[in-house]
C-alpha cells in the first residue's frame, strides 16, 4: 500500500497518473451533488488506513479536490489516463 501526500489519503493528479500507468489504480468514481463533486479511486492500492484514495489539488493538497461539474471531473480523469469511471449523485442534504 502507498499513501498519498504526507501519509494521508489525498493524491495529486501527477501521483494518480503514475499509479494508473502502473495499474495500481484502474477505476474511479465521481461522487457528489450539483456543484460539488470529488473523485474517489479504485484499484489494487486505492485505500489507505481504511479510507479511499481521493484526488486533491495542489492548492489544497490535504483536502479532496472539489469540481463544479461532472464534466470537469471526467476531463481530469481523462488527463490522468483512466478509461473507466462511474458517477454517483448524492443528496445535497447529506
Amino acid at each position: 500500500m502507498i499513501s498519498g501526500i504526507n501519509g494521508g489519503n489525498c493524491i495529486l493528479s501527477s501521483m494518480a497518473k503514475i499509479r494508473v500507468e502502473s495499474n495500481m489504480i484502474n477505476k474511479a468514481e465521481v461522487i457528489g451533488s450539483k456543484g460539488s463533486f470529488h473523485i474517489v479511486f479504485h484499484g489494487s492500492v486505492a485505500e489507505w488506513k481504511g479510507e479511499p484514495i481521493v484526488l486533491s489539488s495542489s492548492r489544497q493538497p490535504y483536502e479532496p479536490r472539489i469540481f463544479k461539474s461532472i464534466d470537469g471531473a471526467i476531463s481530469e480523469l481523462i488527463r490522468i489516463g483512466l478509461t473507466e469511471a462511474s458517477v454517483k449523485i448524492t443528496n445535497s442534504d447529506s
